[in-house]
């Protein structure tokens, strides 16, 4: 899901956006805002928030290291990812969409790990980008995932691997 709500908005994006508020009903407020927005201002507003310069980089290591991209985090979370024989294709390794992903392969594989990796992939830089992201975004959509990330993922990270069983 995060990976699809941080997607360059097309034509097909409210179509998935419509599937996905069915295990997210919180959405659906955000969904019928974009149905009558036209696509350029949410494709505006996306530019805004996760392109360069951006507001909200979805990008570990323009948190952590002074907005470079591909820093030091990417190329750690490239290793980790090939010890278990995954590749961040097309994408940054420390894109948030890239690491849920991983963290959603390692929950069917190893729940502990899953833990481990979204507690040390996330945890020092998912805060301060959830919490921009719902201060400086103007769509619903946009405030809705970052209260999603605080809730969901942040909740799971401090609470310890126990939550994931």
């Amino acid at each position: 899901m995060v990976a699809l709500a941080l997607a360059e908005p097309s034509t097909e994006s409210l179509g998935f956006l419509r599937e996905q508020s069915e295990n997210y009903p919180i959405l659906r407020p955000a969904l019928a805002e974009l149905e009558r927005l036209p696509l350029e201002a949410w494709q505006g507003e996306h530019t805004r928030l996760f392109s360069f310069p951006a507001l909200c980089p979805p990008f570990a290591s323009a948190f952590l290291e002074d907005g470079i991209l591909n820093g030091h985090r990417a190329a750690d979370l490239e290793q980790f990812y090939q010890e278990y024989g995954l590749a961040a294709i097309g994408l940054p390794a420390d894109y948030l969409g890239t690491i849920c992903e991983c963290a959603a392969y390692l929950e069917e594989e190893d729940p502990e790990m899953a833990w481990i990796f979204g507690r040390d992939a996330l945890g020092d830089w998912l805060p301060d980008f959830s919490e921009r992201l719902q201060q400086l975004s103007e769509l619903l959509l946009y405030r809705e995932l970052g209260r999603i990330l605080e809730t969901e993922i942040l909740a799971v990270l401090w609470t310890g691997s126990e939550a994931m069983k």
